[in-house]
């Protein structure tokens, strides 16, 4: 199985993908170019939005360019999906020209040879566009050591999103930490306002168990599962902190933040009368220009620890004003 932050529908070109080294993808692409004679190579990924071209050889047409998208509908690359490992020839000439795009109207011919992800789902093709035909044209061999360069690029990428998922996680209730937290959510809160969503952050706040005066690990994970159980898949939660928790959630109205904090709280409360939690929460509609940090901020305000934390700051704070007006006059 692929981590579950790699969306194998999301081009590659749009993703973080510092990992990849896309310059010696193209590099690559300009041998393949050289050793066939050819008009253009390029590499081409299946996405949710088509077929989109990755990296590219240089090419006098612009029409070969990183980032161009063919409709997911085109017939001869909706036939690239089932490409065989050892490649294919395809004679573009034979082949009815409403199949193909317009942007292939030169080529002759077309040599590929597909990319796998690790899991063995399809990532696209290296593709090799010829407007003439030559002897090595037909043959895909050549293609295979930069077919295995990909495919290993490609799973060391994975392993590298599977590292860093497992360091966005908390190892006792398994949810985003807080650094997961930050990374995830500014992109679904951008969704959501893309959409019209309003949203909410809610900060809950385990206090300890009266009885033996401390917060154990099952408290955490007891309340962690209870917050998963109850918001949606859009939204997302995490275990903030040792006793905190924080879910970006999208809600229809204000009011909906306050049925989701009750019913967090009764659930919270069937399953272990003894556990209580505090509650802040607050409302942002889609035409805010909030970022996320200051939204945490604002929602963590309302915390009783956090109000506890901002007076004992205060009383610091003047206490060390009192001194040096004391040290001044004397």
């Amino acid at each position: 199985m692929l981590p579950e932050n790699i969306d194998t529908s999301i081009s590659l070109l749009e993703s973080d993908n510092t990992q990849l080294n896309l310059v010696r993808w193209m590099h690559q692409c300009e041998l393949m170019h050289r050793y066939y004679e050819s008009d253009v190579v390029f590499v081409i990924q299946q996405t949710g939005q088509g077929f989109e071209i990755i990296v590219s050889s240089i090419s006098q047409a612009r029409c070969f360019t990183t980032g161009t998208l063919f409709e997911k509908e085109t017939p001869v690359f909706q036939r690239l999906v089932h490409t065989p490992p050892e490649g294919l020839y395809i004679d573009l000439t034979s082949q009815k020209s409403q199949d193909l795009p317009k942007d292939f109207n030169e080529a002759n011919s077309m040599l590929t040879r597909p990319i796998l992800w690790p899991d063995g789902t399809h990532f696209g093709c290296i593709c090799v566009l010829n407007s003439r035909t030559t002897k090595s044209e037909t043959d895909a061999f050549m293609l295979e050591p930069f077919q295995v360069l990909l495919q290993q690029e490609l799973s060391l990428y994975c392993q590298t999103q599977r590292i860093e998922s497992l360091s966005m996680r908390d190892k006792d209730t398994g949810m985003l930490n807080e650094y997961g937290f930050i990374m995830m959510a500014p992109r679904q809160l951008s969704l959501g306002r893309r959409f019209g969503a309003h949203a909410g952050i809610i900060f809950f706040e385990l206090l300890p168990d009266p009885l033996i005066k401390q917060i154990q690990e099952h408290h955490n994970r007891l309340l962690g599962k209870i917050i998963q159980d109850t918001i949606r898949t859009a939204d997302i939660a995490a275990h903030y902190d040792e006793s905190q928790f924080v879910v970006l959630v999208f809600i229809d109205s204000e009011r909906d933040l306050l049925h989701i904090s009750q019913r967090v709280e009764k659930l919270l409360y069937q399953q272990n009368e003894s556990l209580k939690i505090d509650v802040s929460c607050n409302f942002f509609k889609p035409d805010s220009s909030l970022k996320l940090s200051p939204m945490i901020e604002e929602s963590k305000k309302g915390l009783k620890s956090e109000q506890e934390k901002q007076e004992a700051q205060l009383a610091i704070l003047e206490q060390e004003t009192r001194d040096e007006a004391s040290n001044t006059l004397s």
